[in-house]
């Protein structure tokens, strides 16, 4: 395979062609990996090289990016799509196989977990071991060593070695590192989804300071929110081509729909296939297909929080039964009930007297809007006969559907959106000012 080329040049060279000139640009870059069945099939195509042992796969297929100075860039898409290449590429890491990279500016990146960080190092050393390959000398390490401590706030651990590190205290030490060197272009992944809460908010501050002082940021992340408040321009990768690219708006609601649209046919396989989990009853009715259906009434399992949604569960009586009556329990998928409802304890009751062997049915619940964030889910559907004075299971399934809950605008964090009112008042003077949103 022929290789491309790969040109990254010095801070003293990242302005040529004048400011408003491209920070990264990409002409027709693909990557193709060599694989190989059987590890001795590397050496034998060596020593016979008429003979071709390997296939190949397109990481990134003719790739055109041109990213201007002071921008901020997401690059999105599923996993397998060719991000995290895109980002070895661009870093030098890898060549491309096909066309050419050229990255002006100085150029700082944290990748991978840990990478470039040796576990039997101490926190300490590893911080000069990073710094010294990034370029600093031993005068620019020692002035910013302290500030990269203290923005790790890993103080405690600095001399330990960083194989007792837990994920989040990796990424702490990366970031700090990554983010010290004063880069004129600085290329994330996907690391910043392992922090905590509040080591991400420090993050996304730093990350606003490059933008604010002209600096270019290009990140991967599957966080909409962030991707839609921080990108001026957005990349959509598919199999390892650019699928779209344009304002974080446009692309990002353009991802949400494909991730619908993929989630949707993943999980209806999931719910096709037969249930490990179980299932109890006296069997004089059975429930049979549950539909989930979105704002519009096409039935999938993929639903946006704050939209309307229904659930429809289809039902056969086998033999007679008296007062039968229909629930929905709402899981997430580590187990956690988040609620349980059913037709009869309402304020204005649903009473089914009775049924007799033959009859079919269908029994609805309405959702004004949907109330989780984004997360998996699954329901469980209860059917009890409520004639005895302890309900009695006629069908009880558990795991009954599986389906997923996508929040594009991330406006709470949790499990459950809640819609608020929120005000703020000044006194500037004698003047009251006031301000109201709702949420």
């Amino acid at each position: 395979m022929k290789q491309g080329t790969t040109t990254i040049t010095g801070a003293d060279s990242s302005r040529e062609g004048g400011a408003g000139g491209s920070a990264v640009s990409c002409r027709g870059v693909s990557k193709a990996y060599r694989l190989y069945d059987k590890p001795w099939h590397r050496m034998a195509e060596l020593l016979l090289p008429s003979g071709k042992l390997h296939r190949e796969y397109w990481a990134l297929r003719n790739v055109y990016l041109d990213i201007p100075h002071g921008a901020t860039v997401g690059i999105i898409g599923e996993n397998g799509a060719g991000k995290s290449t895109l980002l070895k590429v661009l870093t030098g890491i890898t060549r491309p196989t096909e066309g050419t990279v050229a990255v002006h500016g100085r150029v700082s990146s944290l990748l991978e977990l840990g990478a470039g960080f040796h576990p039997e190092f101490s926190g300490r050393e590893n911080i000069r071991l990073a710094c010294s390959i990034l370029g600093m000398s031993e005068a620019e390490i020692a002035e910013r060593f302290d500030k990269i401590v203290e923005f790790s706030e890993l103080a405690d651990f600095i001399d330990r070695p960083v194989k007792t590190y837990s994920s989040g205290m990796y990424v702490r030490l990366g970031f700090a590192v990554a983010s010290s060197v004063d880069p004129d272009i600085l290329i994330i992944d996907e690391a910043l989804s392992v922090g905590d809460e509040h080591f991400k908010g420090k993050c996304i501050n730093r990350l606003n300071e490059f933008r604010e002082q002209g600096k270019t940021t290009i990140f991967v992340s599957h966080d909409m929110g962030a991707v839609k408040t921080m990108c001026q321009w957005v990349v959509l990768l598919d199999r390892g081509e650019v699928l779209e690219q344009g304002s974080a708006e446009k692309v990002a609601d353009e991802y949400l729909k494909r991730a619908k649209a993929r989630g949707n046919e993943r999980l209806s396989a999931i719910n096709r296939g037969a249930s490990q989990y179980p299932r109890w009853g006296t069997g004089e009715m059975l429930t049979e297909e549950i539909e989930m259906l979105d704002a519009q009434g096409a039935a999938g399992h993929v639903f946006k929080t704050g939209e309307p949604f229904r659930v429809r569960i289809n039902w056969t009586a086998h033999r007679d039964a008296r007062n039968p009556v229909f629930g929905l329990g709402i899981y997430r998928s580590d187990g956690t009930y988040v609620n349980g409802a059913n037709h009869h304890w309402r304020r204005t009751p649903i009473v089914i007297d009775e049924v007799q062997a033959g009859e079919r049915g269908v029994v609805e619940m309405r959702f004004d809007a949907m109330p989780l964030l984004a997360g998996q889910y699954y329901l469980t559907t209860f059917l009890y006969d409520h004639s005895k004075a302890a309900p009695t299971a006629i069908d009880h399934r558990e795991h009954a559907v599986v389906f997923e809950v996508v929040d594009a605008e991330r406006l709470q964090h949790g499990m459950l959106f809640l819609p608020s009112r929120w005000s703020v008042e000044r006194r500037r003077g004698g003047e009251l000012l006031r301000a109201e949103s709702e949420a």
